[in-house]
């Protein structure tokens, strides 16, 4: 980047230090999301699945001390961002409004925060072809079938959470997020969104990889198949 002209003038191991800096700095945090001040502790962040894949910045075991993590954040439909997250939460534009780019006070927070209720967060489309495409390559690389069926779970999420006939935006719609209108999960208003559907194309891609991987999955035998 130095011989480009993209960096700034510095010395010659500036960047050396950063990354031995930040690297460190992330270890000291990872897998949590935060973990100081105490008041703001987030022991899981769906959003830490991106350092995984496609960033790959953390290695194979941070990674999967991650995707444990991520269970905290597991619904049945998709995953919450964080647990205690208020966005979205259940009856949002009716209580909030749908403005998207509202700034929330401090005090405006902490009245939304007051409204949601354990298990009420939104569950985001974003995260589960994401995993899905992380186990996908620790399969591709280790050839074990404990992450081939893995990622076959969460891209079968990540499907099953497209939206049908029954979806006031339509039919076959990646969401941005599931919230509960009423006792209904619906899709929210940023459906369709072009990062979910970018996301599913990349934990598709990767299935094609797996399927395509020397040595393949194991085969059924014709006995079990009869």
């Amino acid at each position: 980047m130095k011989k480009t002209g993209f960096l700034a003038p510095c010395k010659d191991d500036t960047l050396d230090v950063l990354e031995a800096e930040l690297t460190k700095c992330l270890m000291e945090i990872l897998p949590a999301e935060v973990i100081t001040p105490a008041e703001n502790a987030k022991d899981a962040d769906s959003a830490l699945v991106f350092l995984c894949y496609p960033l790959q910045v953390v290695d194979e075991t941070m990674g999967l001390k991650i995707m444990d993590r991520l269970k905290i954040c597991m619904g049945e439909i998709a995953m919450a961002r964080y647990r205690k997250d208020s966005y979205w939460c259940k009856n949002y534009k009716e209580q909030v409004g749908d403005d998207p780019t509202k700034h929330f006070t401090d005090e405006e927070l902490k009245e939304r925060d007051a409204m949601l209720k354990e298990g009420e967060e939104a569950q985001w489309c974003l995260f589960d072809p994401i995993v899905s495409a992380y186990y996908g390559k620790l399969y591709q690389k280790s050839g074990k079938q404990e992450y081939l069926k893995l990622q076959q779970l969460f891209l079968s999420r990540a499907l099953a959470a497209i939206t049908g006939d029954d979806c006031e935006f339509g039919p076959w719609m990646c969401c941005e997020a599931y919230y509960l209108h009423n006792d209904k999960w619906v899709p929210n208003d940023n459906t369709p969104l072009v990062w979910t559907q970018i996301d599913v194309k990349m934990a598709l891609h990767e299935m094609k990889k797996s399927l395509g991987r020397k040595g393949g999955p194991m085969k059924r035998p014709a006995s079990a198949m009869s």
